[in-house]
């Protein structure tokens, strides 16, 4: 794909985000609309997208190494973000709602549009084998981590583990990938209604990234947020300094791993903040930064590593 087509095809993915923005913006939705779009999302299209493409590829082994790798970047970043925080001087909820923020990467919701419209259903695979390891993080290890919030020790492995067992997209994924290695596909009409519900699932995404921006900015969490930010995307733009120098940036698994690093934080964040009675309003201006910069960096790998 040429510069010109990747430029057309990154720019109306951003024109449908602000799209869902300005939509917000004008009342016309009832309040609850992001909650549910973002629902359709995670449970109708993004799993029926998941199925449709994977059935038509032959999962090669040596993906899996983008799961691993997945859950080593959140697990480290979780660790470098947990020594910075503890060391600056900020209120104890701010600094949770930090350390729930920087596990994880938005897939799902943000990702996979992008990267089926620069890098088609190959694209879209690596990023799934990439996703699976960040389900365990996002659903699992950040949601850990909010039980230990403001000093407490309950944390409760079967809540957690439950949060994983039954997330349903992770399911979904797992599922597509023993039917892939086992090769079953699906056939006749059941094929073609999961590959029907799998098309409105770019637009959706992206619309219901732009429904969740916030720019509502307090000049308090400022400073919890500039410092977020710098744990957060620090791995991810070391990788894409580094890279160059010593790996071949055509190799789709290479762009894979560095977008990887340099995504959003995930939506469940304000969720995690307003069930531990952090700050949610941080984690959703949070969410709203990352997703401004992931943007920008996502866009420089996707025109620079041709």
């Amino acid at each position: 794909m040429n510069q010109l087509m990747i430029q057309e095809k990154i720019f109306l993915n951003i024109a449908v985000v602000f799209l869902g923005y300005f939509i917000k913006k004008s009342r016309k939705f009832p309040e609850n609309s992001g909650d549910v779009l973002s629902k359709i999302v995670l449970y109708i299209t993004l799993p029926a997208t998941i199925l449709t493409i994977f059935s038509q590829y032959k999962i090669d082994a040596r993906l899996f190494i983008l799961t691993f790798i997945s859950i080593i970047l959140g697990v480290l970043t979780f660790i470098f973000g947990y020594f910075v925080v503890k060391k600056v001087n900020l209120d104890n909820s701010d600094k949770w709602t930090l350390l729930v923020s920087i596990c994880g990467y938005n897939i799902g919701l943000f990702a996979l549009p992008f990267i089926q419209q620069v890098y088609g259903n190959e694209g879209i695979i690596n990023m799934a084998m990439f996703d699976m390891g960040n389900s365990f993080i996002v659903f699992g290890f950040a949601y850990g981590v909010s039980f230990l919030a403001g000093g407490k020790t309950n944390f409760n492995l079967k809540e957690v583990s439950k949060k994983i067992i039954y997330f349903f997209p992770l399911d979904v994924y797992i599922s597509a990938l023993l039917m892939s290695l086992f090769n079953i596909n699906f056939t006749g009409m059941t094929k073609e209604f999961i590959y029907q519900l799998s098309l409105p699932n770019n637009i959706l995404a992206l619309f219901t990234i732009g429904y969740f921006l916030d720019f509502d900015l307090n000049k308090n969490e400022l400073k919890a947020l500039i410092i977020g930010l710098f744990v957060k995307f620090l791995p991810g733009v070391a990788l894409i300094l580094t890279t160059p120098f010593l790996f071949d940036t055509k190799l789709l698994i290479i762009k894979i791993i560095t977008i990887g690093a340099i995504l959003p934080t995930p939506m469940v964040a304000v969720i995690y903040a307003k069930e531990r009675g952090l700050n949610a309003k941080l984690a959703s201006v949070f969410i709203t930064a990352s997703i401004i910069i992931s943007i920008l960096l996502m866009t420089y790998i996707m025109l620079r590593w041709k």
